[in-house]
């Protein structure tokens, strides 16, 4: 089922289908350079397994991504609630992840313009967050193009992950629905 339309993707539910190309993307090592615990096809399939249960419980969730004029699967883009405590959780996170060979083409920044017009405007949530590893550079800019907003008093080690993992260190963006609504550049 499509959930979300743009001008070059469509979001929609899991397929069957998709554990393929999914495995693909999460073994490149590109993409899994800031996502320990990816990589093999059984974490995948349990990726999308968690992905449809949350789905089926909150009726959100990170939704599948294809190329509108190829059909093509490149990824996920949408949103989850974090599964660990951290001081601003309960939360709602915008996440992405594409195929290395469609980065850098606007995809996960058009995807998620329309994933926090939805959250906000018809999910109705009162702020949406996402987070990743301080040296994640390539997602930050996309979070900053969104109209996230980072404050560094936010940053947090990640409790998931080994107390010496170069990754521990996270960055928080936030942005409130009240401030996304009345910012019409962050909109289009």
């Amino acid at each position: 089922m499509n959930i979300l339309e743009t001008s070059h993707l469509i979001l929609r539910t899991w397929r069957e289908a998709d554990l393929d190309p999914m495995s693909l993307i999460d073994q490149d090592k590109k993409v899994c350079q800031f996502l320990p615990g990816i990589g093999n096809r059984s974490a995948t399939k349990a990726g999308i397994e968690r992905m449809i249960a949350h789905y089926k419980e909150k009726g959100f969730s990170l939704y599948a991504v294809e190329l509108k004029n190829t059909g093509e699967m490149i990824g996920f883009l949408g949103l989850m609630t974090p599964s660990f405590e951290a001081h601003f959780t309960p939360a709602v996170e915008i996440g992405w992840r594409l195929s290395s060979t469609h980065w850098n083409q606007g995809y996960a920044t058009e995807g998620a313009k329309a994933v926090l017009h939805y959250a906000f405007t018809s999910l109705n949530l009162p702020e949406v967050v996402s987070f990743t590893a301080v040296n994640n550079l390539a997602s930050r800019r996309v979070m900053e193009k969104i109209g996230l907003q980072h404050n560094t008093k936010d940053d947090f080690d990640h409790p998931k992950l080994e107390h010496n993992s170069p990754l521990k260190r996270h960055v928080l963006y936030r942005l409130s629905r009240a401030d996304y609504l009345n910012n019409k550049s962050i909109q289009k």
